[in-house]
């Protein structure tokens, strides 16, 4: 993580994100959720998480702002604005997207995808 010159993008700051926060994760395997619709191909994610990135200076009031309804569990920040948000009541990738849409202090929102580093490119079922 030493060569912040090397991650170029939001898209690589995301995926870098990700990668720290699926191989943090204490949800077990059984507890994956399909981030695609039945018949898509399927992203593994962890149900009810989400990754933001927010923009410089804006803290996690943005988030709960947005996502309060949902019922936050925790918001747990992973450093250079990026968040880990865990909620009760998972509305869809779709609606927490939907909801920030206007608002230029959030970067980005994505399920938090599963790494998974032992299946050389297959995808979850």
């Amino acid at each position: 993580m030493g060569c912040r010159r090397c991650i170029g993008s939001l898209g690589s700051v995301i995926a870098a994100v990700v990668l720290l926060a699926a191989c943090s994760s204490a949800t077990p395997p059984a507890a994956v959720a399909a981030a695609e619709p039945a018949g898509a191909e399927r992203q593994a994610r962890v149900p009810n998480e989400y990754l933001l990135m927010l923009t410089s200076g804006a803290d996690e009031s943005v988030i709960t702002e947005h996502y309060a309804r949902f019922g936050i569990k925790d918001i747990n920040a992973l450093g250079d604005e990026a968040y880990l948000l865990i909620l009760s009541n998972d509305p869809g990738p779709e609606q927490m997207e939907a909801l920030i849409l206007d608002d230029d202090r959030v970067k980005a929102i994505q399920p938090n995808l599963i790494y998974w580093s032992n299946r050389s490119g297959r995808s979850a079922k």
